[in-house]
């Protein structure tokens, strides 16, 4: 009996005393002023801490990864990079968009506000070129030589190359076929639809690659040219760096 009592005191003197949950996880007791701050019942606040009378006990929180870290700057770096091969991807094609011009004559006639869609962003392009006749050759070389055969450059960026390059040598064909009407023999009619589709078949083509890249979609959809360019390239459809 004199055991229960001594338990019963010890434990109600244990109860009077405030708790509070340390940091580590562990309960340690709080010495009370007064008897009456023991009844006085505990409040949740709002910012994340317990009240119990005047005491006021913060709660651990997780720590947010913060912006100069390590993996956020990491994850900033990665998107800046991706970002920038984006838009280098869409480049090559201002060869070929170029060159295409010629051929979209007939309808800029009809319809300027297209001239002015597309002349006016090449219009520097166009000057150096007119300025400097051997520049898109050397253009050609180069991208061939220094981006398409070099491993090191990523491949989504000699992808795109090597498809704008193709679509450089396909407009050999068209220009055959309407150089001066090949002297009479073909009528005007037919030079100036294969003109026109020319126009809008590079157009397009160049259209959808771009949009692809910034969407960081490869454009390997295009039939004939992408097996072309896988075969130089290597891999195929589906294949994934």
């Amino acid at each position: 009996l004199g055991m229960v009592l001594a338990a019963t005191t010890t434990t109600q003197a244990f109860l009077a005393t405030p708790m509070a949950m340390s940091r580590g996880g562990s309960v340690v007791a709080m010495k009370s002023s007064s008897p009456a701050m023991a009844l006085r019942p505990h409040k949740t606040l709002l910012s994340g801490t317990f009240a119990s009378g005047s005491q006021r006990i913060m709660c651990p929180k997780l720590e947010q990864p913060k912006r100069g870290s390590s993996v956020a700057g990491g994850m900033e770096m990665n998107f800046v990079k991706e970002g920038v091969m984006r838009v280098v991807s869409c480049m090559p094609y201002i060869l070929p968009m170029m060159d295409s011009l010629s051929y979209g004559r007939f309808l800029f006639q009809k319809v300027p506000l297209l001239a002015f869609i597309f002349m006016k962003p090449l219009q520097p392009f166009v000057e150096l070129a007119q300025a400097f006749p051997m520049i898109s050759f050397v253009a050609f070389l180069g991208l061939f030589l220094f981006v398409v055969r070099n491993k090191a450059v990523p491949r989504f960026i000699r992808f795109n190359t090597m498809q704008a390059l193709l679509l450089e040598i396909m407009l050999i064909f068209p220009q055959i076929l309407t150089s001066s009407n090949m002297g009479g023999v073909i009528p005007f009619m037919f030079t100036e639809f294969v003109s026109n589709m020319t126009f809008y078949a590079i157009a397009s083509i160049v259209g959808y690659s771009c949009f692809s890249n910034l969407m960081g979609n490869l454009p390997c959809k295009i039939p004939v040219v992408s097996t072309a360019v896988f075969q130089q390239i290597g891999g195929g459809a589906g294949y994934d760096q």
